[in-house]
């Protein structure tokens, strides 16, 4: 039995791939050794946002009495860990479902075992030899190694846990550590972060770098920087203060998950190497997602292995790489698009920048969330919208409009016209618009 493709990993790359490739008649094989949904699913994307929002509704119900609600005691409020976890897995596992479903009702092959790539039309799993025209490598990503601790944990081990940490260490750098530094300081928790680097997010502009070091400044969760810092047993020596540990997590920026291989795949940084379809040096093995390093979030990896089936059936992409929304899960949400005000710079482009705050919007002002801001950044010939920027609570969400917007190579003038509706958090995009 020769397939026309198998898929290795089932992550957003390779469950999206695998889909895909059943609905337009292609016949496909997943494999995939541990996780459906790979490390997004089960313990990534979803598992973290997730404890996010349990984290985040502690904190509105302790600023209930300012919204009229009386009898709520801060006080006395904890974190039920067991059942925040019940709960995540309860949506995790709904996903996984849903996914197996869609395999199912697309022809699609699934088998749980660890692949070895023998050959270009050959893949070995569960003892058996199995042929194929293409092979699509979408094994992800995990946090490179650190030696600076002997005893850690990464984000798929912080689940087992039975007990949360009370100080928690989060060494790294990222959207990530942010994420879960916020989650530990909104449960109650005295979280540290132990950076290898600044800034922590260099893919994100500085406007929402320089928010987000505000932010945590004002939630007092302490940024350390490594090569400042001396390391002793449970404690961090920062500036003459001391910062007591219980707990390591390694957040640190992601090394790729090759699998084993009979064959050698041009490598670039220890990812696979890839071209504008997704090919790797081989003809007809493909990589998709974390593993060939050309972005870590997972709309990346669904967006390339949607081009990957595409080019599979002869389909050529655009030579020009598709603009992808940036988005972090941080309180307030931060999200961007198209280019940084750096890289507008580094292309000599004269640009103008049109900054709204959210302190005059309704919306927020009702909701209780007017921590943030919009940021439009523009060419000053046409008033072309080249980068938007969000620090807002639904940031993530709100982010999807701008990508419309430079999809179709919309303008300030677009933005300024466009009614919407009121009152809306989205309002901001029109105001930002009315610019000279």
């Amino acid at each position: 039995m020769t397939y026309d493709l198998i898929v290795i990993g089932s992550g957003p790359a390779g469950y999206v791939a695998a889909i895909r490739a059943g609905q337009t008649g292609l016949k496909t094989l997943i494999i995939d050794k541990k996780y459906v949904g790979g490390m997004c699913l089960n313990w990534g994307c979803i598992p973290t946002k997730s404890l996010l929002e349990s984290a985040k509704m502690m904190k509105k119900v302790r600023s209930a009495h300012e919204f009229g609600i009386a009898g709520i005691d801060p006080d006395s409020l904890s974190f039920d860990w067991p059942q925040a976890l019940k709960r995540t897995n309860q949506v995790v596992e709904k996903l996984t479902r849903g996914i197996e479903f869609l395999w199912k009702k697309n022809g699609v092959e699934f088998l749980k075992a660890e692949a070895r790539i023998l050959s270009p039309t050959q893949v070995q799993a569960d003892k058996r030899v199995f042929e194929t025209k293409n092979i699509l490598i979408a094994t992800g990503s995990r946090p490179a190694p650190q030696n600076l601790f002997k005893d850690c944990i990464d984000l798929e081990e912080l689940s087992s846990l039975k007990e949360l940490p009370q100080a928690p260490l989060l060494y790294g750098r990222g959207g990530n550590l942010i994420e879960l530094a916020q989650f530990f300081a909104m449960i109650g928790s005295k979280p540290v972060i132990l950076t290898s680097k600044l800034p922590m997010m260099p893919y994100l502009d500085e406007a929402l770098e320089s928010f987000i070091q505000k932010k945590l400044k004002k939630d007092k969760i302490p940024v350390l920087l490594e090569a400042e810092s001396q390391i002793k047993e449970g404690m961090i020596v920062y500036k003459d203060k001391e910062y007591p540990f219980d707990q390591v997590l390694n957040i640190s920026y992601r090394k790729a998950i090759l699998p084993p291989m009979d064959i050698e795949l041009e490598l670039e940084n220890g990812f696979i190497k890839t071209d504008r379809s997704h090919n790797s040096s081989i003809a007809g093995i493909y990589a998709a997602g974390d593993v060939s390093g050309k972005g870590f979030l997972a709309h990346v990896a669904s967006a390339q292995a949607m081009e990957v089936i595409e080019a599979i059936q002869g389909i050529v992409p655009p030579q020009e790489e598709r603009s992808y929304p940036v988005n972090v899960y941080t309180d307030p949400e931060l999200a961007q698009i198209g280019l940084t005000e750096s890289e507008i710079k580094a292309k000599g482009i004269d640009y103008k920048v049109s900054q709204y705050p959210l302190t005059t919007n309704g919306k927020a002002l009702a909701e209780g969330t007017s921590e943030g801001f919009i940021r439009v950044l523009y060419e000053t010939k046409y008033h072309e919208v080249l980068g938007v920027q969000i620090a807002a609570e639904h940031a993530t969400d709100l982010i999807s409009e701008a990508g419309i917007l430079l999809e179709l190579e919309g303008t300030t003038y677009d933005l300024a016209r466009t009614i919407h509706a009121h009152p809306t958090i989205s309002e901001i995009y029109m105001d930002a618009g009315k610019v000279e």
